[in-house]
C-alpha cells in the first residue's frame, strides 16, 4: 500500500533535547522558524503527538509564509487526552483529524466531531501509524507529511520504518535533561536502527545553528 513521503523536522539542543525537564521547547531562531513554516506550507499534512498539543498548544499553520492551502493537522492521541479548547480544535484555518484508539472516551469523540473535528479510531490500544499514513494517502490525497514530534512519535515512526527524511536543527543550548529528539526503548547497536544518508549540512543565517538533513535509506528493524 502506498504512503506519503514523511519528513521529521525538529530543533534540538547540543545534547539532543527538544524540550527541557520543565517542557520548555523554544529553541529555534527566527530564521529557523521561517524555514519550518516554509516546510509547513509545502506539505499536505502536519502530524504531531498529543503531548505537543498539551504542552505547546500550537496552531500548526504556516503563519510566517503564505501557503496555497493550509495542510491538514493530524494529532496522534491514543487516549484522547488533548483538551477540547486546544487551538487545533477551535481554530478553523485548517482541517483537523484526531487519531485515537478504542480506549478513547466515546462522549469526547462525539464532542470533538460536533466541533467539526474528524476523529479516526485506528487501533485497539495503540494507534497503527502505518495504517494512518496509508489512509491519509488514499482518502485525503496526502503525498507529503511533516512530523513535528515529540520524541515518542518520532521514535514510533522511525521504529516502524515510516520516515523518509530527517531535518534537525542543532541550537546553541544545553539542557542536560528533558525530552530527547527520539524517545523510546532504543536499539542495542547501530545495526538494528535505520541507515541515514547525509544529504546536506548548512549553517543558519543567524550563525549559531546548524541544519542537518538526512535521508533514511533503510530501517533494519522493519525487515
Amino acid at each position: 500500500m502506498p504512503k506519503p513521503y514523511v519528513i521529521i523536522v525538529s530543533a534540538a539542543s547540543v545534547d539532543g533535547r527538544i524540550a527541557s525537564k520543565t517542557g520548555y521547547s523554544r529553541l529555534s531562531c527566527p530564521f529557523d522558524l521561517r524555514r519550518l513554516h516554509e516546510v509547513r506550507a509545502s506539505v499536505d499534512a502536519i502530524m504531531v503527538g498529543a503531548n505537543t498539543i498539551i504542552n505547546d498548544d500550537p496552531t500548526l499553520t504556516p503563519r510566517y509564509v503564505k501557503a496555497v492551502k493550509n495542510p491538514i493537522r493530524v494529532v496522534i492521541d491514543g487516549k484522547l487526552r488533548i483538551p477540547l479548547m486546544a487551538k487545533v480544535v477551535i481554530n478553523k484555518e485548517a482541517p483537523t483529524i484526531i487519531v485515537t484508539t478504542e480506549q478513547a472516551d466515546r462522549s469526547k469523540i462525539t464532542q470533538l466531531m460536533n466541533m467539526g473535528v474528524e476523529v479516526w479510531i485506528m487501533g485497539k490500544e495503540r494507534v497503527n501509524l502505518k495504517e494512518v499514513l496509508e489512509r491519509l494517502f488514499m482518502e485525503k490525497g496526502v503525498k507529503r507529511v511533516l512530523v513535528e514530534g515529540g520524541g515518542h512519535l518520532n521514535w514510533e515512526l522511525i521504529k516502524e520504518g515510516l520516515v523518509d527524511e530527517v531535518r534537525l536543527t542543532i541550537s546553541p543550548y544545553v539542557f542536560g535533561a528533558g525530552t530527547s529528539f527520539i524517545e523510546g526503548e532504543g536499539y542495542p547497536t547501530t545495526m538494528e536502527g535505520p541507515r541515514l544518508r547525509l544529504k546536506s549540512v548548512n549553517v543558519c543565517e543567524c550563525g549559531q545553528e546548524v541544519i542537518i538533513n538526512y535521508v533514511v535509506e533503510r530501517c533494519y528493524s522493519s525487515i
